[in-house]
């Protein structure tokens, strides 16, 4: 059945993608994916995942989606999942290809930006679990101005080496203590298979944690910004000049 223009709920965005005889290609593509008439009545909810198949940050977060796709259907909306990218920092250092780890912050931002605009989500639910993709979510999100939230893939547990927990904060210690003469090869692959016992995310003192800490205490929430006054600059100095290190300084 078609539904009539005007009868869906107003606080329903997405009715602009799905409602009116206009509107039946649209609908037509969604059913080819396996939504039905009903579930495109009710709200849609963006399913945002991070998931890879590269690190243990990620790698679970297929799985979690599913229990929150569950959430989003007992609540009475359609969740619509879809993915976006990871770079892990903590594979790609040292190499060419840490520098595409702070890029790729903005790429997961725009892409879920992108994918929640263009299909007029009602709001969205994104999984993250590593350093780039918590703030890359929750700046796309904060970018939405919609009902959202950021959903962390929870932290990993320790695993065991010569009756101790070690984590991989542990191996990038002991690749040093190699280098050194203090540890030996062999020791260092045993460690190495030992600290990562599986997912979820790496329990090492970095970003990732932080950032989570940060999300659970600061809601993503627009608020109305207001400008900063500038100080006036003193005559004939720049703007700069009280952050610039001055000449007399300059070797301190």
């Amino acid at each position: 059945m078609i539904p009539p223009a005007g009868t869906m709920p107003p606080k329903r965005r997405s009715a602009a993608l799905v409602e009116g005889a206009d509107r039946a290609p649209a609908r037509a593509m969604l059913k080819a994916v396996g939504y039905s008439d009903a579930d495109l009545e009710k709200p849609l909810v963006g399913v945002a995942n991070t998931w890879i198949e590269v690190m243990p940050c990620n790698i679970h977060l297929r799985d979690l989606a599913e229990r929150v796709k569950e959430g989003v259907r007992e609540a009475g909306g359609t969740p619509v999942e879809f993915n976006t990218i990871a770079v892990s920092d903590g594979i790609s250092m040292w190499t060419e290809g840490m520098k595409a780890s702070l890029v790729s912050r903005e790429v997961v931002a725009d892409s879920i930006e992108l994918v929640a605009r263009g299909h007029l989500f009602d709001a969205v639910v994104a999984l993250a679990g590593c350093d780039k993709t918590i703030p890359g979510t929750a700046m796309a999100l904060a970018r939405l101005d919609l009902p959202s939230l950021v959903l962390y893939g929870g932290s990993i547990e320790p695993g065991r080496f010569r009756g101790r927990d070690v984590t991989i904060q542990d191996v990038f210690e002991a690749v040093g203590a190699h280098a050194s003469g203090r540890m030996t090869l062999e020791d260092l692959r045993e460690l190495e298979d030992r600290a990562c016992p599986g997912a979820p995310p790496t329990r090492w003192r970095r970003r990732s944690s932080s950032w989570a800490s940060r999300r659970w205490a600061a809601p993503a929430c627009r608020r109305p910004t207001r400008r900063r006054r500038r100080s006036p600059a003193r005559p004939g100095a720049s703007s700069w000049s009280s952050w610039a290190p001055t000449s007399g300084r300059a070797g301190s």
